[in-house]
């Protein structure tokens, strides 16, 4: 399958159309929508009352709506129906179309649509280990900053803590101009920060962090979202990172479960 698809999962609701745009210019790589809603949206019954009517309708009408935004995208765009937003009901779908296409990036859009089938979707998105994103209105689309990975693999490698550390406070100083640090000044304090050794094999005088090592440990930061890499043309040619807000909640959450075990500092780190 091509790696290069992007499936875009989205719950049914009356103000998908103006989320959906959002979400687009947020992703912007998107080659497939997918919108998931219960088929009571399309039936009609004697028993519905002139609100429950106009519900349907402003829903279908919504759903028609993404699907003309992405003919003019050149996205293409599918409604699947579900009998009723149960997890099986969401479930078995979603793993159709995974099963299709196994190596695709997959997003997930809970802004609109039941809760049930918004919560379903996002369950999904775990097991799938895509993107959730969530929109109000024209609002810009947010990610749902769920952790890409177990907050006890963190201090697998102090070093981790450090880079995260040096970010992070560069964010506190609430400068713009401040956020972004370019990967020689990040090296160098990280380099700076003593790591204390942990047997008796080790360098007494801890370990020295070298430029490859270092590069390693940034990319797999990247890879778990929890700093951003960045270029300025106008700085020249080297690297700009920061933290991201998965990786401000990563060292918060770390931190907080330290201060629980009586630990003021952050382990590791003097």
């Amino acid at each position: 399958m091509d790696p290069q698809e992007h499936f875009l999962i989205i719950s049914a609701g009356d103000s998908i159309h103006t989320t959906y745009p959002a979400v687009l210019e947020e992703l912007r790589t998107v080659t497939h929508t997918i919108i998931f809603a219960e088929k009571e949206v399309y039936t009609n019954s004697a028993r519905d009352d002139a609100g429950k009517r106009m519900w349907k309708c402003s829903i279908r009408n919504a759903v028609d709506e993404v699907n003309a935004i992405s003919i003019s995208r050149s996205i293409s765009c599918a409604l699947v129906t579900i009998d009723a937003a149960t997890f099986d009901a969401i479930r078995d779908p979603v793993l159709g179309i995974f099963s299709d296409h196994p190596d695709a990036r997959y997003s997930f859009d809970i802004s609109a649509g039941p809760k049930r089938l918004s919560l379903g979707l996002l369950s999904m998105s775990l097991w799938l280990e895509g993107d959730c994103y969530y929109a109000f209105g024209n609002s810009p689309a947010r990610r749902v900053p769920v952790p890409t990975l177990p907050i006890k693999y963190l201090p697998a490698n102090p070093h981790n803590l450090v880079i995260l550390t040096i970010l992070f406070r560069e964010q506190e100083k609430g400068k713009k101009s401040g956020t972004l640090v370019p990967e020689t000044t990040l090296f160098n304090e990280t380099k700076t920060w003593q790591i204390p050794v942990r047997n008796a094999d080790e360098d007494p005088a801890g370990h020295e962090l070298l430029r490859e090592e270092f590069t390693r440990l940034v990319s797999v930061l990247i890879g778990w979202n929890l700093i951003r890499v960045e270029t300025d043309p106008e700085a020249g040619p080297e690297n700009l990172y920061r933290i991201t807000p998965d990786g401000e909640l990563a060292l918060i959450v770390y931190s907080a479960r330290m201060k629980k075990r009586g630990v003021t500092s952050t382990p590791g780190l003097t």
